[in-house]
């Protein structure tokens, strides 16, 4: 961006820390009047140098080590990472651990959407509408506290299958809370239908177009929200997605009203496989048989060999590529996360909008500041 600023124009810092702003990063806007000319992205604030500190972990203490990636996503990133070093040793998850798995990954992201949903809120000062999604999300955070001990960080995923099975009487809550979530979201939908100033704020506002999505490698709700179908349970499938039905959810407009709408769409698409799966789970173990390590297995060796995994974040395409040496410890660790490109795609998107609309176009996309400054 070229800071020389005109008689007419002025350059706005908003960040790294701001009231109205999705985790730390400094947006730099070139304004001229009230309306955006240029800006640039700065992130690195909260850098945590997550690959480094996973070489030099063993396989077993990387799992709650990717969990801070991010953590409204840390089901997924512990998929992604316990995915690489089973296709590096050639592990099969059991069937079962493969359901559950599923399972906890649908709940994260249905409460990753509810977050999002409600910060987004938040920034264009819809309070109330900020607090009934939390409350909702509550419900759902207790259905992964209940499963794995913890409501965000979890630890959960073990290579060849999972900590601990699902608990007693999960799947009768899991009904109760799918109740109590569809209920919520038919009331909030209805809001957003007829706010006429929510709809000034977000409709048409903020349009990202599908080439400048795939050109920036844009990827998730806020690719799925321009028209694209790209969904990697679907296009690149994993665990036993095969074996479910589900809809990949778009909208055609790339608005901030479509992101909205599309997010909320996978709410329900999550529910619906939660259930699926929890009638066509099998019986059986959650470990393979005569497998050499299980759930506590602090010093495992790994066959030589270099892998890319990836799965569908709640904010788009999360892929790990890892290197063996056989050791104990991985030779290489790189994160391929979704953050960075849709970070990337705030410049060309707010251009030309208004300087109020900007933090609502922000926190349409969903950002994890977290992930990025991994």
């Amino acid at each position: 961006m070229d800071t020389n600023v005109g008689p007419d124009e002025m350059l706005i810092h908003l960040g790294p820390q701001h009231v109205a702003q999705p985790g730390p990063f400094r947006l730099n806007v070139k304004v001229k009047g009230e309306t955006v000319q240029d800006s640039e992205v700065e992130i690195g604030f909260i850098h945590k140098g997550i690959e480094k500190i996973l070489e030099n972990k063993t396989y077993l203490q990387g799992i709650p080590v990717v969990d801070r990636a991010c953590y409204l996503a840390a089901l997924t990133n512990e998929e992604a990472f316990v995915g690489c070093v089973e296709k590096l040793a050639g592990v099969e998850p059991t069937e079962r651990s493969q359901y559950i798995r599923v399972i906890v990954e649908e709940l994260s992201r249905i409460q990753s959407h509810l977050l999002g949903y409600a910060e987004y809120a938040s920034f264009l000062g819809f309070v109330s509408m900020f607090m009934y999604p939390i409350a909702v999300r509550e419900k759902v955070l207790e259905l992964l506290e209940m499963t794995t001990g913890a409501r965000i960080t979890h630890s959960y995923l073990r290579f060849g299958g999972v900590r601990d099975d699902l608990p007693e009487g999960f799947e009768a809550k899991c009904k109760e809370t799918f109740d109590y979530v569809r209920k919520g979201v038919e009331e909030w939908g209805e809001l957003m239908k007829t706010d006429m100033i929510y709809r000034e704020r977000a409709v048409g506002v903020g349009v990202l177009t599908p080439d400048i999505a795939s050109d920036l490698g844009v990827s998730g709700p806020p690719l799925r929200a321009t028209g694209v179908a790209f969904d990697i349970r679907k296009d690149d499938p994993y665990l036993v997605y095969d074996d479910l039905d589900f809809k990949v959810c778009t909208e055609t407009a790339g608005d901030i009203d479509a992101r909205i709408w599309v997010r909320i769409a996978e709410i329900y698409e999550s529910m619906y496989i939660v259930e699926q799966a929890l009638d066509q789970m099998p019986s059986g173990p959650l470990f393979p048989e005569n497998l050499p390590y299980d759930r506590r297995s602090p010093v495992m060796r790994v066959p030589k060999g270099e892998v890319f995994y990836r799965v569908e974040d709640p904010r788009g395409e999360m892929g790990f590529y890892m290197i063996s040496d056989g050791s104990d410890k991985p030779y290489r660790v790189k994160i391929r996360g979704p953050v960075y490109p849709t970070m990337q795609a705030l410049p060309p998107l707010i251009k030309g909008t208004q300087l109020a609309d900007v933090v609502a176009i922000a926190g349409s996309m969903d950002a994890c500041t977290s992930e990025a400054d991994r």
